[in-house]
């Protein structure tokens, strides 16, 4: 792989390159973005996505890095930053991006793998601020994963987990000898949660017909990820529950059954790399 590109975003309206400034990011055309706060920057169209969910709430966004930093999810997200590394080669640090980074902890494990330079766009604000104020070292913008905000073949690395992933737009921003990696959920994934939720509980498919039918081309690998979740803690069973959208489909009297009964769950996923096609 090479680091030959230097990265940095593209204007969301016109997609020139947008310089950086202290306090704020600017194309030729006078196209203006500020930078929070925290240090990211947000470039979706007009500050939102018309027409699609804003990602992940606050709640949804604490839970999810209850869990990561009780280190319940460790298996997997050092999985993927292993992943990475196996992809890497000696020419120079390479320049990774997460579509769909949520809080941040995937990223920031494959960077301290690899010595990435990273950039993490999610369509969530309270996910990219949460990454922008503990993950320092890496880039965070608010952008959508169907409009990536960057130029073409500027990438080594593409990492989706459980987001969405236009094959197409990744494969774009990834260089010729580029590698896409992408996690999904595999068919017994949180399986005691759905059975308390659903009445008839549906296995996910298998992933190689998932990839079929978006149009991705043959996986040059695949790696089952399975492993115990431990939920000792009342708390962390709640926010384990709150960090997916079975959340939203489970009545109270659910809820209430999951953080009193379940004391663990099965984390079942799969890791597939993908090859540029440039």
């Amino acid at each position: 792989m090479s680091a030959s590109t230097t990265v940095g975003y593209r204007c969301p309206v016109c997609r020139e390159r947008l310089a950086e400034a202290p306090g704020d990011f600017a194309c030729t055309n006078g196209h203006r973005f500020d930078r929070a706060r925290e240090g990211y920057v947000n470039l979706l169209p007009g500050g939102r996505l018309k027409g699609r969910s804003s990602g992940d709430d606050e709640p949804m966004v604490r839970a999810r890095r209850a869990v990561f930093d009780a280190g319940l999810y460790d298996p997997i997200i050092d999985a993927v930053a292993e992943t990475a590394a196996t992809l890497v080669d000696d020419v120079g640090p390479p320049a990774v991006v997460d579509c769909g980074c949520g809080e941040g902890s995937y990223l920031a494990r494959v960077c301290d793998h690899t010595g990435a330079e990273g950039w993490g766009i999610d369509i969530s604000k309270p996910a990219v601020r949460a990454a922008a104020r503990r993950y320092t070292l890496q880039h965070h913008a608010v952008a959508s994963s169907y409009s990536l905000p960057f130029d073409d073949q500027c990438f080594d690395i593409a990492v989706s987990v459980f987001s969405p992933r236009p094959h197409s737009e990744m494969f774009r921003v990834l260089r010729p000898d580029g590698a896409a990696i992408v996690v999904r959920p595999g068919p017994d994934h949180l399986a005691e949660l759905k059975a308390i939720i659903y009445t008839a509980p549906r296995r996910h498919g298998d992933v190689a017909d998932q990839d079929d039918a978006e149009g991705w081309p043959k996986a040059v690998s695949t790696r089952a990820v399975t492993f115990e979740v431990d939920l000792a803690e009342p708390v962390l069973r709640t926010a384990l529950l709150e960090m997916t959208p079975f959340w939203w489909s489970a009545t109270d009297a659910q809820r209430a059954e999951v953080a009193d009964q379940v004391l663990r769950v099965t984390a079942d996923m799969r890791i597939a790399v993908f090859r540029s096609q440039a």
